[in-house]
């Protein structure tokens, strides 16, 4: 049997015992200029965040298996591989529950303006000066039975939030893909979700077809009152048109976990500004909970193990 060296670009759970033979070479971090030089030896490249490039696949003539250890695959230079004959897989679904609860912790966090409340609590002195306060903050929040959620992205995940919200009390609606030319049952087409959603879950992945797929037409289209919250991926919502939006009042509230770029920082995302009203930021950790790495560690195990036996499981790009 094939003795593997496996890479860990980002090591931030530990790997357990595998049942074949193999060298574990364990990063914390890895840059992008120190990717080609650590992957050159690889077999098995594990990565969770850290981009794995042309430039580092190129660098890596022995490597069989780039595994993530996340649901997400953006990260990863796929055509590349599929070109090099490498295969990809990823572990679906290890961070349904804890996506999902941060998503409703973040629309409670826009919804009840949670934020400024505890500012104006911690500063110790508006409170005891003014007494009411319920004017500082707009129009009264809408409790759960006045929402009618719109679910964007209806996999593992999407139907997590669907139950979640449907328990809340919430009327529960879901999108078709936007631009989709028939409508499947048990869902309402892109167009009409907007103008009867008044909170937005994304969960969908970043691809072509979801690039952009909020931006000032969509704001425009929703309610004014309406919240927006994004627990899948960055470029789904238009990061510029997002903060226009917030700062005119087009929408009432938005949440983000993630990002076009990241990590974000004021030189590369409009979001990173204390002035946008009413918007909530969490910077990619929707996916932290305990039971996301018990998830993981035993999905990882079972991809590696399932490969190095010759039958790949939970792949996203296959070698021939």
């Amino acid at each position: 049997m094939t003795k593997h060296t496996i890479v860990a670009l980002d090591s931030w759970v530990s790997l357990p015992a595998l049942n074949f033979e193999y060298e574990l070479i364990r990063h914390v971090n890895t840059s992008p200029m120190e990717l080609p030089e650590r992957m050159k030896d690889a077999t098995i490249v594990v990565t969770s965040a850290t981009r794995v490039t042309r430039a580092g696949i190129e660098n890596a003539p022995r490597l069989k298996l780039i595994a993530c250890n996340g649901t997400g695959t953006d990260h990863v230079d796929k055509a590349y591989a599929r070109e090099r004959n490498i295969t990809v897989c990823h572990v679906p679904a290890q961070n349904t529950d804890s996506v999902s609860e941060h998503a409703f912790a973040l629309y409670y966090a826009v919804r009840r303006k949670i934020i400024p409340l505890h500012n104006i609590a911690m500063d110790g002195t508006t409170w005891a000066q003014d007494n009411m306060l319920h004017g500082r903050f707009g129009p009264p929040p809408r409790t759960n039975s006045e929402e009618t959620l719109v679910v964007v992205g209806y996999g593992a995940l999407g139907k997590n939030v669907e139950r979640i919200g449907t328990a809340l009390g919430m009327r529960v609606l879901v999108a078709e893909r936007k631009g989709a030319s028939q409508v499947r049952r048990g869902r309402v087409s892109f167009q009409n979700a907007l103008s009867e959603g008044t909170v937005f879950i994304i969960v969908a992945p970043s691809d072509a077809s979801t690039r952009d797929m909020f931006a000032n037409p969509e704001f425009e289209a929703m309610n004014s009152s309406a919240v927006i919250i994004n627990v899948g991926r960055g470029g789904v919502i238009n990061e510029h048109d997002l903060a226009n939006a917030l700062r005119e009042g087009r929408i009432g509230g938005a949440a983000t976990d993630v990002f076009e770029h990241e990590p974000a920082t004021r030189e590369n995302s409009p979001l990173i500004d204390p002035s946008i009203p009413n918007l909530v930021l969490s910077p990619h950790l929707a996916w932290y909970a305990s039971k996301t790495i018990k998830n993981t560690i035993a999905s990882v195990k079972t991809n590696l193990e399932a490969f190095a036996a010759g039958n790949p499981q939970n792949v996203v790009v296959a070698s021939q």
